[in-house]
Parts: structure tokens; C-alpha cells; sequence
């Protein structure tokens, strides 16, 4: 029998954070505890620290007592891997309690030199990372695929610089989700589980975000493989309502199940709905979601920790 420790990751309730006067990240670390998860996840991107909901050390030693007092563990989130941000999200991070950060280049895709500018800035907080006792883990976000994030990392080879293997971010670069696995799965460290379709919208193929479960997303056969490698940590991922567009050529697609078009389904984007059809729809497909998750856990005899 597997044990994973799952953690859920706050875009899972992102529009709870949006439009709810009552739900900030204190009621986050709450509800994951309540519904039996050993850690959580917190995009900390962009001004005011997003769902981290505050920037001062008093706010971060709460977030971390709040953790600590329910034996849960942490994980945050952010983007741009200059040294300047990173090494202020490395503090923030320790602060917190967690013990790994995501991050994913904010160069444009079409830069030249955008492996070797992120090789650059991933050396130069290596050490900063490994004293602080915070992982850095780059993720394949929409940019990279699986070879060469497993190339950038390979020649940072740094053993407090690793990998944040997505279920699903290799469809918007129209890469099998096994390829990009096969390539990073020496350098992962945490995951994001989640589920898409792909439809086409007004013209254009466009990856679309469901409940899990609901998608074509080889969930079960990916977990297992990275069950069987040795982790022990799963971040899971409500992505609901979200959407974004193929990066690569139809044409150019593998033929492969999960690229595969649902074309009966209806384009839909959480931030065109009303705040009560967001808040609504969200916390359903949440709850379904993780109960679809926690009913396949049960079948393939996987059981959850509640130490992360």
C-alpha cells in the first residue's frame, strides 16, 4: 500500500479568496485541515503576496503558527526567477513554514536566451536556497517542456534547486504529459495534480480546466508512477473554469488520449461569471473533485498521511 501526504493548493479556491469578505488564509489552513489534507499550498505571486494575504513578518509567523499548531505542512508559490525576487520569496517562504518554493521564468517565450538566462539566475540563489533550508523547485508552466527543464536543471545541479512536475501545463506546449514526466522525474520534488479538456472556442484550441476527474488527464497512471518513484507529497488542484491557449500547431499534437477534443463542451471562464455562479461552481467542483480523488485513492489502495 502507497501513503501520500496531499496538500491542496489555494487557486483550488481562488474565487473564495476573490469575492469572500470571510475567507482569507487563516480559513484556507482551516478548511484543508478540516477536509483532511496534511499541508497546503499558497500563491504568494504578485502585490500583497495574492492569497498569502499580508506582507509583514507578523503575518508570516502567524501563517506559520496557524500551520505548525495543526501539524501541517507548506508550500508557496511564485514566479520570476531573477535573484531579487527570489531571494525575498526564499524569506518570505522560510517565514511562513514551507519548506519548498515554485517558481517558473517570466522571460518571454521567444527569448533566444531564455534557457540560459534561467540557468543563470537558478545558480546564482543555490546556495541562498540551500542556507535558508527552502527548496526552489522550477515548474513546466506553459513555457518549458519536460527535456528541457531536465536540461536547465541538469547543468544548475544543485541539490536545493529541483523540479515541480504539472499534470496537465505540458498540453499548452502540446507535449504528453508522460514525456515531460519521463524527462523531469529525476528532479522532482512536488507536483500539481489537476484535470483538463481541450476544446476548441471561437475558433481556436484552448486547454479548459475541470473538476478532477472530469477531464482526460491520465491521473491514476501518472500518480502511480510517481508513487512508485519514491514521492511522498501531491499537491492537489481544483482548476475548475480556468482555460488557456495551445502554445503549439494542432497539427503538431501527439495522438495521444488526453489531446484528444471534447468538442460538445461549452468554453467556460470563472472570471465572466457572476460572483455567485464563480463561488458556487467552485467550491462544488472542489468537493467533487476531491471526493472523485479520495474514492480512486480507496481502489489502488493509496493512503493518505497526515504528516507532510
Amino acid at each position: 500500500m502507497s501513503i501520500v501526504a496531499m496538500h491542496i493548493h489555494s487557486f483550488s479556491l481562488r474565487y473564495q479568496f476573490r469575492y469572500r469578505d470571510d475567507f482569507d488564509v487563516f480559513d484556507f489552513i482551516d478548511l484543508a485541515h478540516t477536509e483532511g489534507f496534511a499541508g497546503v499550498n499558497i500563491s504568494a505571486n504578485g502585490p500583497g503576496y495574492r492569497d498569502l494575504c499580508g506582507t509583514t513578518g507578523e503575518h508570516f509567523e502567524a501563517v506559520r503558527r496557524a500551520l505548525s499548531e495543526r501539524g501541517m505542512g507548506c508550500e508557496l508559490d511564485t514566479s520570476d526567477t531573477s535573484y531579487e525576487n527570489m531571494t525575498t520569496m526564499i524569506d518570505v517562504a522560510k517565514s511562513c513554514g514551507a519548506d519548498q518554493l515554485r517558481t517558473y521564468t517570466r522571460y518571454p517565450r521567444e527569448m533566444p536566451d531564455i534557457i540560459e538566462r534561467t540557468i543563470e539566475d537558478l545558480k546564482s540563489i543555490a546556495d541562498y536556497a540551500e542556507k535558508s533550508k527552502v527548496r526552489v523547485l522550477l515548474e513546466n508552466h506553459e513555457d518549458f517542456n519536460g527535456p528541457q527543464i531536465a536540461q536547465i536543471l541538469n547543468v544548475v545541479d544543485h541539490p536545493w534547486i529541483g523540479a515541480l512536475y504539472d499534470y496537465g501545463n505540458s498540453q499548452m506546449v502540446g507535449e504528453d504529459p508522460f514525456v515531460a514526466l519521463d524527462a523531469m522525474q529525476p528532479h522532482i520534488s512536488a507536483v500539481h495534480m489537476k484535470d483538463h479538456v481541450m476544446i476548441h472556442h471561437d475558433g481556436k484550441a484552448i486547454v479548459q480546466g475541470v473538476s478532477m476527474g472530469q477531464g482526460r488527464l491520465p491521473i491514476m497512471d501518472i500518480t502511480r508512477r510517481l508513487l512508485d518513484t519514491g514521492l511522498e507529497r501531491i499537491c492537489f488542484e481544483n482548476v475548475w473554469s480556468y482555460n488557456a491557449p495551445l502554445l503549439t500547431p494542432e497539427k503538431n499534437l501527439p495522438h495521444t488520449a488526453c489531446f484528444e477534443f471534447d468538442n460538445q463542451l461549452a468554453c467556460l471562464t470563472g472570471d465572466e461569471l457572476s460572483q455567485d455562479d464563480a463561488l458556487n461552481g467552485e467550491m462544488v467542483a472542489f468537493r467533487q473533485g476531491w471526493d472523485w480523488l479520495r474514492n480512486m485513492f480507496e481502489r489502488d489502495e493509496i493512503s493518505l498521511s497526515q504528516v507532510s
